[in-house]
């Protein structure tokens, strides 16, 4: 969708983000257009959007888009791009904190937070401003690493050696909380929020150096997106053991059943 310079050091992670090529965005992507097929003058909040590819992306759709991170080179870099794609007039990028998002009480139509509640201090903190700021019947779309899959390897890696040097390059991660299914879902048990929607993608993850390594990336996708489609129209436990974890949720008004 998108041309980029290939004098950039940082090309191939541009383009990879650009392209949403991540699992947990293709993830997003799938919710997303259950309820916004057509994101035209929809109001979006991104929250730890990095070097802003989802929100890029969406702002060409002729969304309006509010794109946070914590990280202030991530966001000049977004910033640039975005300058760089002729959607910087459609996307406001801001350096905060996602325990204390600038923005009003319900002001959003669609929130979305992919893979960044396990790197905040509190989480439960987080995830409580990304609800206060969805509008009541608007919509919050969440990813988050899935401990209960074949990530869980890669997890006692980045527990003993940290996050690879290309990835702290870009964004601050250097916490790795732990989640699963059944935390998540303690997460979502509140008055204000109807879960529409908990399915997971990513079934043979290994990290991206050895997909990169081995050019191994486009067949394992392949397969784990058909086993995704298969499990999910057959409803089976298998589901939700995929490396990661998306949930659509509604929030909930006084009029709202």
């Amino acid at each position: 969708m998108f041309k980029i310079s290939t004098e950039s050091p940082t090309f191939d992670v541009v383009k990879w983000k650009l392209r949403l090529s991540d699992p947990w965005y293709q993830l997003v992507m799938k919710m997303l257009i259950q309820i916004a097929p057509d994101l035209s003058r929809k109001k979006i909040l991104e929250v730890g959007c990095g070097i802003g590819g989802f929100s890029i992306n969406a702002a060409s759709r002729d969304a309006e888009v509010v794109g946070v991170d914590v990280a202030p080179k991530a966001i000049n870099q977004a910033k640039n791009l975005a300058k760089q794609f002729g959607v910087h007039k459609k996307i406001n990028f801001i350096i905060a904190d996602a325990h204390y998002l600038p923005l009003k009480n319900d002001c959003m139509e669609i929130v979305i937070c992919s893979e960044t509640l396990e790197h905040v201090s509190d989480y439960k903190k987080a995830f409580s401003e990304l609800v206060r700021t969805t509008q009541n019947s608007g919509y919050l779309l969440l990813t988050v690493p899935n401990l209960l899959s074949s990530l869980f390897f890669e997890y006692i890696i980045l527990r003993l050696l940290g996050q690879p040097l290309y990835v702290k390059r870009h964004v601050c991660v250097e916490k790795e909380d732990i989640f699963h299914v059944f935390k998540l879902r303690q997460l979502l048990n509140r008055g204000d929020l109807r879960v529409m929607k908990i399915r997971s993608t990513n079934f043979f993850h290994v990290p991206p150096t050895v997909k990169s390594t081995f050019k191994i990336f486009q067949n394992l996708q392949v397969i784990s997106d058909r086993i995704e489609d298969f499990f999910e129209a057959h409803d089976l436990p298998l589901r939700l053991m995929g490396a990661n974890l998306g949930v659509l949720v509604r929030k909930r008004n006084s009029f709202f059943s």
